[in-house]
C-alpha cells in the first residue's frame, strides 16, 4: 500500500532485506542544524558500507548515498558533473534519506539497502530523481546479513548521534 507521510522526498520504498532507522533527535539539544543532521546521518552509512569494503559517496544536492555501478570497491572520487550532464549517470543509490523536522525534533531518517528485492523502485522515481537505479549490497557483490548491516549502522548512529 501507499501510506502518505510529512516527511521529505516525495515516494520511497521500505521492504523485507532494508535496514531503516528513523532516530528521534531533539536537535537543538544536541546543538546541530538540519545540515549537519543529515551529513551525520549519511556519515554513519558511508562507515558501515567502509566496513563492507564499499566506497559510498555523496551526490551534491541529493541527500543520500550512491556507490560507482562499474566499481563499488574503488576509492576513486566521481568526476565532476558538468551544467545539463546526468549527476547520477554510473551511480545507483544505496541508502536513502526522507526526515522531517518539527520543533527541532527530526523523524523519519535513513533506509540502507541490503538484500531484497529492488523491482519495487521500477515503479516509483526513487527520491523524486527519474531513472534513477537503486541498488543494494547483494547487487553489488557483498555478502552481509541484514542483522550485521543493523548492528553495525545503530553503532555509528549512536556515535554520530551522541552530544
Amino acid at each position: 500500500p501507499v501510506v502518505p507521510t510529512r516527511r521529505g522526498g516525495q515516494v520511497t520504498f521500505h521492504g523485507p532485506g532494508q535496514v531503516v532507522a528513523y532516530p528521534l533527535v531533539d536537535l537543538r539539544r544536541l546543538g546541530i542544524y538540519v545540515k549537519e543532521y543529515v551529513f551525520r546521518l549519511e556519515a554513519a552509512v558511508l562507515q558501515v558500507l567502509e566496513r563492507a569494503g564499499v566506497t559510498g559517496h555523496r551526490v551534491i544536492g541529493a541527500p543520500g548515498i550512491y556507490v560507482r555501478l562499474d566499481d563499488p570497491f574503488s576509492h576513486q572520487a566521481l568526476p565532476p558533473v558538468s551544467p545539463g550532464q546526468d549527476r547520477f549517470n554510473g551511480l545507483g543509490k544505496i541508502a536513502a534519506l526522507g526526515i522531517k523536522v518539527s520543533n527541532h525534533c527530526s523523524y523519519h531518517g535513513v533506509a540502507l539497502n541490503v538484500d531484497m528485492d529492488l523491482e519495487p523502485f521500477s515503479r516509483i522515481n526513487p527520491c523524486g530523481y527519474a531513472g534513477l537505479r537503486t541498488v543494494d549490497l547483494a547487487t553489488v557483490g557483498v555478502a552481509v546479513s541484514w542483522d550485521e548491516a543493523a548492528t553495525c549502522l545503530a553503532h555509528h548512529l549512536a556515535q554520530y548521534l551522541s552530544p
